[in-house]
């Protein structure tokens, strides 16, 4: 496990060193290695990347299983937990009357535009925005890429619940806090929550306010033992 939420702040930019103190590993074989990290920011979208550099001293699997942790993030809260409405999930598309006056406010309606949010309430709007990319083996010649895929993280259950959405685009706005979306959705970015399995992931409240949730996952192929680069565009900034 590594803790890259000081990345951001305390990695150099364009040359690694070290991680201080929050790394923890299982292996059964000595890592080779101590891990790494570097940031680079990119001024045109004005986004930071953290790339992680570990070592990986014996083969994984399969299966493999890619998870990120939170801590303190109090998803048991219970104002937070209640905070969506099912049949907007399920695909209806809601009365801005009914949301309003339900369990997802402060997170309903839109004050500026008077459209609902979809989806609406503070579970979807604090979702996991981070974006991790491949696992990157660099040792040998050239870069082997371990590829891991998001079909599979969520429970079947998952997708019984949550369905592609009957709003149309110009009838609701994404959630404050997805600015990837932009202000607007369009025929293009309308996200079909019933194939997003990271946001039926994120819907499911942990117990704990420190936990892990399931991100990628690889059931064919060995992990092969080697130093790895991990880059994730750090999305949860302090502002």
């Amino acid at each position: 496990m590594i803790d890259y939420s000081d990345c951001w702040k305390a990695a150099p930019l364009d040359s690694s060193i070290a991680i201080p103190d929050n790394v923890q590993t299982t292996f059964k074989s000595k890592t080779r290695q101590d891990p790494h990290w570097q940031r680079t920011h990119d001024p045109a979208t004005n986004t930071t990347t953290c790339s992680l550099f570990f070592d990986i001293p014996e083969s994984l699997g399969p299966p493999v299983y890619l998870y990120y942790r939170l801590t303190n993030f109090y998803q048991n809260h219970r104002r937070y937990v209640q905070s969506f409405n099912q049949d907007q999930l399920k695909g209806k598309a809601v009365r801005n009357a009914t949301l309003a006056n339900g369990t997802c406010e402060p997170c309903a309606v839109d004050d500026a535009t008077k459209k609902a949010y979809y989806p609406c309430g503070l579970i979807a709007n604090s979702k996991f925005n981070d974006t991790i990319g491949q696992p990157q083996n660099l040792q040998g010649e050239g870069t082997f890429v371990y590829n891991m895929t998001k079909k599979g993280i969520s429970w079947e259950s998952d997708k019984e619940l949550i369905k592609k959405t009957q709003y149309k685009p110009w009838e609701v706005v994404p959630p404050p806090n997805w600015a990837s979306y932009g202000l607007n959705y369009t025929y293009e970015n309308m996200p079909d929550l019933h194939e997003d399995e990271d946001f039926m992931v994120w819907m499911r409240p942990a117990g704990l306010p420190s936990f892990s949730k399931l991100s990628r996952r690889n059931d064919r192929d060995a992990m092969p033992k080697g130093f790895y680069r991990l880059d994730i565009q750090d999305s949860m900034l302090p502002s």
